[in-house]
Parts: C-alpha cells; sequence; structure tokens
C-alpha cells in the first residue's frame, strides 16, 4: 500500500510540475497537431496520459510487480 501511495504522490508532482507556467510556454506557440493548437494539444493529451497513468496504479493488484 505504501508503494501505491508513493507512486500517487509522485504522480501528482508530476502534474503540477508539467501544468504550470514555465512547461505551458514551451508549447504556448502558434502551430497545429492535427488541426489543433499546440497547447490545448498538449494539456489534452496530458491530462489523457494523467488519468491513465492514475487508472493503472489503483487497478493494479498490491502483488503484482511494475
Amino acid at each position: 500500500m505504501k508503494r501505491r501511495n508513493d507512486r500517487l504522490v509522485a504522480l501528482v508532482i508530476l502534474g503540477m510540475v508539467a501544468l504550470n507556467f514555465p512547461i505551458l510556454s514551451l508549447f504556448s506557440r502558434e502551430g497545429v497537431v492535427f488541426g489543433i493548437p499546440l497547447l490545448f494539444f498538449y494539456l489534452f493529451g496530458f491530462w489523457l496520459l494523467f488519468v491513465l497513468m492514475i487508472a493503472m496504479i489503483v487497478t493494479r493488484k498490491s502483488g503484482e510487480k511494475p
């Protein structure tokens, strides 16, 4: 259980860093990816990966290896 909590805390810290000013400013440029502005593509792409990583951590059985 402690490992799961540690992973979730690390993931929250990663999310806070990835969605803060210095990183967001890297993607606040003109440009499109698949017709979507770069900043929105980054935000929604990161959000999707973030939710999937949380789901993987929470649903993993405690006896499984990473």
